[in-house]
């Protein structure tokens, strides 16, 4: 059986078959696409990836204020130099070129010290120098005194001369950062001193007076002299004790008792005797005993002067004409005391 053929409708229809395949093409060409798009994300090219990825990479920077902006993983090193500060980068250079970026040098005693920190290490570069001097001091002599019995008593005499000796100290001085120590290192004597030696005598000189207190009511006390030491200027009491005197003067001796005041101002008494100050200063302490012991008058005061009172005459106070009269006139010794 035949059926008509319409030529127009069948070129429609060729037209409508050719616009599917185009569609259906598209439709796999975007899928392949998808497809391989995929596949390279999960299994596709390392290579690729890794290329993209660096020619994408940050890198992280470090910023150190007004020391400068550096990578943050090179190593840092921040030196602390004659009071400035400063950072260098060190990575990638060498021993020397490191010596020269540090931009310091050393000298004398100079050293260095390395405190790690988070982003390299802290470099204190410390100035130190170190001198030594030496001072010489006097060191003085001891003195020693040495006994001699073959040598009067009183007397002494240096057998020794002492002589300083030498002492040699040595100091270091030590500057740190501008900050000086000064310390005592070494101390030697190198020159030993020599000791005094003073020799003293011990031979006793004294004599016997063979004085003793008969009980004279002239006397005004009851010790007398038992002995005397010229050499060492000193006599001894009855009673043991030992007086010094600055000298002895045999005088003639009269006696007074005439009341009122004396020439220093003082009133008459007992004890209180005239004097001629040109032999006997005027307040000087006495000891008075007649020369052949026969009388004590003892302790007294130079504190009066008389018109007939010249050279080596004294004249001794007494409370009552009864005792003036009984001592009369005599030689007496006196020990001007010191």
């Amino acid at each position: 059986m035949f059926f008509p053929v319409d030529s127009v409708n069948n070129g429609r229809t060729g037209i409508c078959l050719r616009k599917i395949a185009y569609i259906v093409l598209a439709v796999v060409a975007v899928a392949v696409v998808i497809f391989l798009i995929s596949y390279n994300a999960f299994a596709g090219q390392p290579e690729d990836v890794d290329s993209a990825d660096s020619s994408l990479q940050v890198v992280e920077e470090v910023d150190l204020g007004d020391q400068g902006v550096f990578p943050a993983d090179h190593i840092l090193a921040t030196v602390h130099v004659d009071g400035s500060t400063y950072t260098i980068d060190t990575d990638g250079l060498s021993d020397e070129e490191l010596s020269t970026a540090y931009g310091f040098t050393l000298a004398n005693q100079d050293y260095t010290e390395k405190l790690e920190n988070e982003f390299g290490y802290d470099l204190y570069v410390n100035r130190l120098t170190v001198e030594t001097y030496t001072e010489e001091i006097e060191v003085p002599y001891e003195s020693t005194r040495v006994a001699d019995d073959s040598m009067k008593k009183g007397r002494e005499e240096v057998t020794t001369q002492g002589q300083n000796g030498t002492q040699v100290n040595t100091y270091e001085i030590r500057t740190l950062n501008g900050e000086t120590i000064t310390t005592l290192v070494n101390s030697e004597v190198t020159v030993a001193p020599v000791a005094e030696v003073v020799t003293y005598g011990t031979k006793s000189n004294e004599v016997s007076t063979g004085f003793s207190n008969h009980g004279s009511s002239l006397d005004l006390t009851s010790e007398t002299i038992v002995s005397v030491d010229p050499d060492a200027q000193t006599f001894t009491t009855s009673s043991g004790t030992v007086r010094s005197y600055s000298t002895s003067l045999t005088c003639k001796a009269y006696a007074y008792c005439q009341g009122g005041l004396t020439a220093t101002g003082t009133t008459a008494r007992q004890g209180a005797i005239a004097v001629d100050p040109s032999v006997i200063p005027l307040g000087s302490e006495l000891f008075i005993i007649a020369s052949d012991g026969s009388v004590v008058y003892g302790y007294a005061t130079a504190e009066d002067t008389g018109g007939n009172i010249k050279g080596h005459t004294v004249d001794l106070f007494y409370n009552n004409n009864s005792l003036c009269r009984s001592f009369g006139r005599r030689n007496v010794t006196i020990y001007v005391l010191n």
